[in-house]
């Protein structure tokens, strides 16, 4: 068995799946509405900023995370972004349970 032609068939079936391509099709739909593609832009460039903060054990400023807020209700009152966002968690969620079930296989430790 070669690793790395398993890997590609991992990779064709993600594709292929209907979380991805749900995903990507609602990516579309974002992607034609400028306004709301530069907010999303925007809104996750805070949510990065702010999680990096907190993971590096920094203080986020009040301020940064009302706005964040603020920002996440702004978007979410349009249908395109909120289901977007949806697809969005559903892939990266089987994501993150392939990775951890590859993990699990091979006695991956969390380095938390």
């Amino acid at each position: 068995m070669n690793v790395y032609d398993k890997a590609h068939q991992l990779a064709k079936a993600l594709k292929e799946s209907a979380e991805y391509q749900t995903f990507k099709s609602l990516e579309k739909n974002l992607q034609a509405n400028p306004s709301i593609k530069s907010m999303m832009e925007d809104f996750k460039k805070r949510q990065f900023e702010v999680q990096s903060a907190q993971m590096r054990g920094h203080k986020v400023e009040k301020t940064k995370l009302e706005k964040l807020q603020e920002m996440e209700e702004q978007l979410m009152k349009d249908s395109t972004v909120g289901n977007y966002l949806e697809a969005e968690f559903r892939f990266t969620q089987m994501l993150s349970d392939i990775y951890k079930i590859i993990g699990e296989s091979i006695e991956i430790e969390d380095l938390e």
